[in-house]
């Protein structure tokens, strides 16, 4: 039976997506980030107009990169220097830096619905930099999250942004712990 509504984000694996000599593309042992709260990944389309004779002769849609905030309780400090390029100083602390190298990645999750689970793993993704507000204990405490700009152009050799698995799809109970590239059925 299908899904006819899903909710909830849980189950966040991020890796690296590396794509070596002759397009071979290797996706690295994932990570699990908790404290999932959102993601919010939209297509990003443009519309393509070709006039001609007077008239807008042909016109279609091109694009298909995905954009959103992945939004979580708290980026934990190992996510930061294996993700984000944070660096590690002297006394201890965890450091920002400018223009840090980082690698592009997966993201992989789970969401919830009325029938069964399903997985979605998104490829080639860039990560921007965490956001976050610091703000007063009020009249209760109200827990603040982190929030990361994410750019996903996809799977390079077969075109493949974003996948969704059901329960009973190869690769569903291995996604988090060893996905694999996206290869398109012919």
């Amino acid at each position: 039976m299908a899904n006819k509504v899903e909710f909830g984000i849980s189950q966040l694996h991020i890796g690296t997506y590396t794509v070596g000599d002759g397009g071979t593309v290797t996706l690295g042992t994932p990570y699990h980030q908790a404290g999932a709260v959102s993601f919010s990944p939209e297509v990003q389309t443009e519309q393509n107009t070709f006039y001609a004779d007077n008239v807008a002769y042909w016109s279609g849609y091109s694009g298909g990169t995905l954009e959103g905030d992945l939004e979580v309780a708290m980026f934990d400090d190992a996510f930061k220097t294996q993700f984000l390029g944070y660096k590690t100083l002297t006394n201890g602390g965890l450091a920002s830096v400018k223009n840090p190298t980082k690698p592009n990645v997966y993201i992989a999750f789970q969401v919830e619905g009325d029938a069964e689970s399903r997985r979605v793993i998104l490829y080639n993704c860039s990560l921007g930099a965490i956001t976050r507000e610091y703000a007063t204990i009020e009249e209760s405490k109200e827990p603040t999250t982190e929030t990361l700009a994410v750019t996903c152009t996809g799977d390079n050799a077969t075109g493949v942004t974003m996948a969704v698995l059901k329960p009973a799809d190869t690769g569903y109970a291995t996604l988090f712990t060893a996905p694999t590239a996206p290869a398109i059925s012919e």
